[in-house]
This record gives structure tokens, C-alpha cells and sequence, in this order.
């Protein structure tokens, strides 16, 4: 029988399909055998055409920082969110500095564990080092898709003994620090505020992403229902506004009434401030700096570490971040303090799902724990 023309029939038997495009040195090869000749012959078309057609990557003798760039760039750029796009070329960045000069040929499970092994010593966090083990079995699965190597390498890596990040005390703080700092800027003079300390005290009350809060409007604030709504947040990447991070994300929270009050002082307070600096507050945002711009995400940050240590007196370097008022905003409602709240009820306020409140909020701050080991032992002095 004679076969069509790139495939030739093995010396085991089955049928090696070889798709190719170029010449010389740019020529591109991809091979791939088959138990039949018609599945032979149906991947031998396919890879033609997405070959001719510019959809496929380099071959197996190419570079793997090379191959993966080329295969993010036609498989991811554009099709996920810029945040994630963001990730994927890091993770590019990433395999040029610890994998220069590996081939894609010689990619195995050894290559990829020395990899994360390295890694894992270079102190990178456990939550970097997944995202880039995900990113790379991606691309791998793909390679093993389009022929290019047999077996996906990544399959069973282990990541184990990275470091977690952050220490779990450093993911909140305590009931009686957030109290110190939610008095402090009720009662600071709207004077003395900015936009910084503005959008912190939004956070304090209601537990929303630093990014939510800082694309507020004037029109999501609800005077007579005395609620804010979240349909938006700020993208630091393409500094603009961009729908919310999940479905759970569109939602409506209740706000007391001080932070009402506060927040009719503030829009009086910006306006003034704008005036003298010569900007208008075209979009109608909550919170603008003197500059005409909504405030960034890190200088947030800066005031809240600032608060910290100034208000409640935790050394610099043991201070947290302004997601920690969000941790901090979701524990308090869990306990006793905040009324032990429901699961489904904080999760409908942070935009999260019950899953997520379990597994990453219901922290117990200090005083719970006090509280609940004093409950603990006065149930064992009765019996």
C-alpha cells in the first residue's frame, strides 16, 4: 500500500505522521505516530493547516522561552483579563532566568521539578509558585496536544515546603485595633482627611476590595436606602474601570449612618479641594486625589500600614495591608462581637461565596479565642 506523502509506516507497525512549513533553518517539523493511517492522515491535515494558517508554535528543537512566548502570545493575549495576561508573561520572565538554553525536546518531569525545586529556594511564595505551575502545565498539556512531546512533564510536580507568604497574624489584625482605627477616622475633622483615609474608612465598613472602593461614584451611594453598590472596580493595568472580579462581586451593602454623614461632608471637602487645584470631577468618582486622579491601590496601602502604626501602635515591619481590613471586616461579622453573622449573609456582603468566607475569612482574632477558651472552661467547671 503506498501512503500518502509524510507518513511512513514505523518498523513497530504503527504510522508516523510528519507535518513541516519552511526551509533551512526557520523550517518548523512536528511528527506524531498512530496506531491507523486514516487518524495518520487526519492530524497530518490538521497540522498543515494550522501551520499555514500561523495558529501552531515552534517545534520541538526550539528554545523553551521561546516556544512558550509564541504560544501565550497566540493561545492567551486577549482572551483572558489584562491581570491574567499580566501573570502569563511573568511566568515568560520566569523561564527565561532559571531555563535559558533548555530545549523543548528535553523537557521531562526531572527538568520541571529542578525547576520548581529551585524555586521553592529562592523563597518565592507558595501562591506565586501555583500560579506558574499552572501557567507551565498549560502550555505543556497543549504541546502534548499538538504532538510536539509525548507526555505533559509537569504531571505530578511537587511544590511542597514553599513558603505560605504571609504569617496568619499578619492577615489581620485584632477586634480591638480595628475598633481604634474606625473611631479615629469617624471622628477625625473631614478637614483632616484625604482621599487615602477616605476610601480606608469605606473598607473598615464595609469590607470591600481596595479596588472596588476606589471606583466608587457618587450615584452608587443610596442616601435613603443607606447602602453602596459595587458593579465596578479600578484596574491598576489598564487604569481604567473594568467589570467586578466574579458574578458574587455585583452587590449592594449596607453602610451606618455615620459613614452616610461622613461620606456627604467628604463630597463638599473634594470639590473644594478640586477647585483649587483646577480639576473637575468629570465621572463623578467618590474619592479624587489633588491631582485629578482616583487615589492608587499601593498608596492606599502605605496609609493603612501608616494607621497601623501610629493609631494602634504595631511596630513597622509587623503591620498588615489594606486587604487585612477586608480578612479583619469578615471575621469581626463571624463573631460574637459582630452578632455571629451567617456564612451566606458575609459572603453576600464581601461579593465571595460561602466556600471561599469558610475557607480563607473565619479566622479567629485574638479575643475570640480568649472568649471562646473562657466559654471552654467554665462548660468543664459545671460538670
Amino acid at each position: 500500500m503506498k501512503l500518502p506523502k509524510g507518513i511512513d509506516l514505523m518498523p513497530s507497525g504503527k504510522y508516523k505522521a510528519t507535518a513541516s512549513i519552511g526551509s533551512g533553518s526557520t523550517r518548523k517539523r512536528k511528527s506524531k505516530s498512530f496506531t491507523t493511517v486514516s487518524d495518520a492522515k487526519v492530524w497530518l491535515l490538521e497540522m498543515n493547516a494550522d501551520m499555514h494558517s500561523g495558529t501552531t508554535y515552534v517545534g520541538d528543537d526550539a528554545k523553551i522561552t521561546d516556544a512558550y512566548n509564541e504560544w501565550v502570545a497566540t493561545f492567551v493575549t486577549s482572551k483572558v483579563s489584562p491581570a491574567t495576561e499580566k501573570g502569563y508573561y511573568f511566568t515568560g520572565k520566569i523561564l527565561a532566568k532559571y531555563c535559558e538554553g533548555w530545549l523543548v525536546k528535553t523537557l521531562d518531569r526531572r527538568h520541571c521539578q529542578k525547576l520548581f525545586n529551585q524555586l521553592i529556594a529562592d523563597n518565592y511564595t507558595k501562591n506565586t509558585i501555583k500560579k506558574i505551575k499552572v501557567h507551565v502545565g498549560k502550555y505543556c498539556r497543549s504541546l502534548v496536544t499538538e504532538g510536539v512531546i509525548k507526555r505533559n512533564p509537569m504531571q505530578e510536580i511537587d511544590i511542597r515546603g514553599a513558603r505560605l507568604g504571609k504569617d496568619a497574624n499578619q492577615k489581620f489584625i485584632s477586634i480591638g485595633q480595628y475598633k481604634q482605627l474606625l473611631q479615629t477616622l469617624k471622628q477625625r475633622p473631614i478637614s483632616q482627611m484625604t482621599p487615602y483615609t477616605m476610601v480606608i474608612l469605606v473598607i473598615l465598613c464595609t469590607g470591600m476590595r481596595v479596588s472596588e472602593a476606589i471606583d466608587l461614584r457618587q450615584d452608587d451611594l443610596d442616601e435613603i436606602k443607606l447602602t453602596l453598590r459595587v458593579d465596578s472596580s479600578y484596574s491598576r493595568t489598564v487604569h481604567d474601570s473594568k467589570a467586578p472580579k466574579t458574578k458574587n462581586s455585583y452587590r449592594t451593602i449596607p453602610i451606618p449612618k455615620f459613614l452616610l454623614q461622613r461620606l456627604r461632608e467628604w463630597r463638599f471637602e473634594q470639590n473644594r479641594l478640586l477647585m483649587l487645584n483646577g480639576h473637575r470631577n468629570h465621572e463623578q468618582h467618590l474619592f479624587i486625589t489633588k491631582f485629578g486622579n482616583v487615589p492608587d491601590a499601593s498608596s492606599v496601602n502605605y496609609y493603612v500600614q501608616k494607621l497601623e502604626h501610629t493609631i494602634c501602635q504595631i511596630p513597622v515591619g509587623q503591620t498588615t495591608s489594606t486587604h487585612s481590613l477586608r480578612h479583619t471586616y469578615a471575621s469581626y461579622l463571624l463573631s460574637r462581637e459582630g452578632g455571629n453573622q451567617s456564612l451566606q449573609y458575609v459572603a453576600n456582603v464581601l461579593g465571595d461565596t460561602q466556600a471561599m468566607v469558610q475557607e480563607v475569612y473565619a479566622h479567629l482574632m485574638p479575643e475570640e479565642k480568649a472568649s471562646q477558651a473562657n466559654v471552654v472552661r467554665d462548660a468543664l467547671e459545671v460538670i
